[in-house]
C-alpha cells in the first residue's frame, strides 16, 4: 500500500505547485496596484485584491497564460520559462498590465533591481535604492527571479507607504540569460522607456549613483562608440584626486562580461535589438545553467560565429550583450573613475569565491564623499586632465614608496598604474596595501552599509 501512494503524493505535490505557478502572475498584478499605492501591504490585502480568499481560492477568473504541464525536471522547468517570457512578448500591452496592474508611468528612466532569493544580501543592497537622491524622479521596479518565496515574506523591509514602486515576482525560474532579457524588454518594449538603470541584488549603492547613471546614459547617447554605461567595479580612489575627477568619467573598453551597476539608452538597446531576440530565441526552453554543454552550446556557438563575434568567446547573456554592442560600434562603455557601489556577494549567482579572495580582486569601498551629477564630464576630452591623472598617480605612487620602501616606484610601474586606471582594471586599494606591507598597517574599515535609518542624513555613508 505505501508503495501505490507514495507516486499519489508526489502527483499531488506537483499539481499543488503547477497550481501555485499558474495563479501567481495573478498575486503579481495585486501586489504591484497594492505597493504602488500604500508601499507593501500584508499577504492577507495582497490576495483580496488579487480576488482570493484568506485560504487562497481564487474568486475571479485567472486571465494569466498558461504554464505547460511539467514533470519537475531541468527541461520542463525551462519549457515553463520559454512559454511565460513568449506570452509576455507576444502582447506588449497586456504584459504591462499583468505584471504592472494600473501603475502609471511618470519618468523617461526606469530602474530595475534584479534579485533571486539571497536575503542576507538583499537585505542591505534594496533599501540602497530606496535611499538613494532623486529616487522619486525615476519608475522603480524589482524583478525576483525564481520559485523561491517573495523576499518579503518575512516583513524585514520597510519602505515608505508614499514611495511608488513595482514589485514583479516572476512565476518561473528565468535565470540570468532570460532574467537580463526580459528586463531589458519590459523597460524598452513593454513600458516604453529611454533610459535603463539595472542593479543587481549584491550590490549596495552610493546614493548619487542612480543619478550619476542616468546623467552618464544621457551623455552616451551622441557619442558613437559608446554603448553601455556603468559604474566601476575596482576601488582607484588611492592613486585619483577627488577633488577634480569624483565626477569624471572615463570611456573604456569592456575588459569583463560581466556587469554589475549599470544603464543602457533606448538608442542603444534600438541597433542591437535583433541580436539579442536572436540570443534570446536561441537559449528559451533550454537549462541555461549548462550553456556550456550539449545541447545549448552549439547554439550559442552558432550564434557567435554568425555574427562575427570573437572566438572563443564565453557564452553569457552579458557577454553576448557586450559583443552585440560591439557589432554595431559601440566598443566602449562610460565608466566612472571612483565607485559608487559596495559589492557585498562574493558566493552565489556569478561568484564562488571566498571573502577574501573576492576582496583582493574587488576590494570593498566606494566613495564616500558627495558629487554633482549633472557635472558629469569625460576625462579624455581635455589633455589637461590626462596629464592631471598621471600627475596624481605618480604623486601617490611616490609618496608610498618614500614612506613605506625607502626609494622612488620604478617608471615601468607608474606607467602600468597609470593605464591600470585608464582602463578601469586596477584595484588601487589592493596596491596601496602591498606597497605598504602586511605588517606595516591593514587596509581601512568598509563603510558603513546604507539603511533606512540614515534617511536624515543621505548621503553620508
Amino acid at each position: 500500500m505505501a508503495e501505490i501512494l507514495r507516486p499519489t503524493s508526489r502527483l499531488l505535490i506537483l499539481a499543488a505547485l503547477i497550481t501555485y505557478w499558474v495563479r501567481l502572475p495573478v498575486h503579481v498584478s495585486a501586489a504591484i496596484v497594492d505597493s504602488v499605492s500604500h508601499g507593501q501591504g500584508s499577504s492577507e490585502r495582497v490576495l483580496k485584491q488579487a480576488g482570493y480568499d484568506k485560504g487562497g481560492t481564487s474568486k475571479k477568473r485567472n486571465t494569466s497564460a498558461i504554464l505547460p504541464p511539467m514533470d519537475g525536471s531541468r527541461s520542463s522547468m525551462a519549457e515553463c520559462a520559454r512559454h511565460y517570457m513568449d506570452s509576455l512578448l507576444a502582447d506588449h500591452v497586456a504584459a504591462r498590465k499583468q505584471l504592472c496592474g494600473n501603475f502609471t508611468k511618470r519618468s523617461n528612466v526606469a530602474v530595475v533591481y534584479t534579485c533571486f532569493e539571497r536575503l542576507r544580501l538583499i537585505h542591505k543592497a534594496l533599501p540602497s535604492i530606496f535611499l538613494s537622491n532623486g529616487v522619486r524622479n525615476f519608475d522603480v521596479f524589482i524583478s525576483q527571479d525564481g520559485i523561491s518565496p517573495s523576499i518579503f515574506d518575512d516583513e524585514v523591509f520597510f519602505i515608505p507607504g508614499d514611495m511608488p514602486y513595482v514589485y514583479i515576482k516572476h512565476p518561473v525560474n528565468l535565470c540570468t540569460g532570460l532574467h537580463m532579457h526580459f528586463v531589458k524588454a519590459f523597460a524598452f518594449d513593454i513600458m516604453g522607456y529611454d533610459i535603463l538603470l539595472i542593479v543587481e541584488e549584491d550590490n549596495v549603492l552610493h546614493p548619487q549613483a542612480l543619478q550619476f547613471l542616468a546623467r552618464m546614459a544621457e551623455l552616451s547617447v551622441n557619442e558613437p562608440n559608446i554603448g553601455v554605461v556603468s559604474l566601476l567595479d575596482m576601488d582607484m580612489s588611492p592613486f585619483l584626486d577627488s577633488s577634480r575627477f569624483s565626477a569624471g568619467i572615463l570611456p573604456v573598453r569592456s575588459a569583463t562580461g560581466h556587469l554589475w551597476v549599470f544603464g543602457l539608452h533606448r538608442v542603444k538597446y534600438e541597433a542591437i535589438r535583433e541580436m539579442m531576440d536572436a540570443y534570446y530565441e536561441a537559449i528559451k526552453g533550454y537549462e541555461y545553467r549548462t550553456k556550456h554543454l550539449l545541447p545549448l552550446r552549439p547554439r550559442i556557438e552558432a550564434l557567435i560565429k554568425q555574427y562575427g563575434f570573437p572566438i572563443p568567446s564565453p557564452f553569457s547573456q552579458d557577454r553576448f550583450f557586450l559583443n552585440s554592442l560591439a557589432k554595431v560600434n559601440f566598443t566602449k562603455r562610460y565608466q566612472t573613475l571612483f565607485r559608487f557601489f559596495q559589492p557585498i556577494g562574493s558566493a552565489g549567482l556569478h561568484f564562488k569565491y571566498n571573502t577574501s579572495y573576492f576582496v583582493k580582486i574587488f576590494g570593498q569601498h566606494m566613495y564616500n564623499g558627495l558629487i554633482n551629477p549633472s557635472a558629469a564630464f569625460d576625462v579624455t576630452k581635455d589633455p589637461r586632465d590626462i596629464k592631471a591623472i598621471r600627475d596624481s598617480v605618480r604623486q601617490r605612487l611616490n609618496r608610498l614608496f618614500q614612506k613605506y620602501r625607502r626609494s622612488f616606484p620604478l617608471e615601468s610601474l607608474v606607467n602600468s598604474t597609470f593605464y591600470g586606471v585608464m582602463e578601469g582594471r586596477l584595484n588601487g586599494q589592493i596596491v596601496a596595501h602591498n606597497l605598504r606591507g602586511t605588517d606595516k598597517e591593514s587596509p581601512p574599515p568598509p563603510p558603513p552599509i546604507a539603511t533606512c535609518e540614515l534617511r536624515q542624513s543621505r548621503g553620508a555613508i
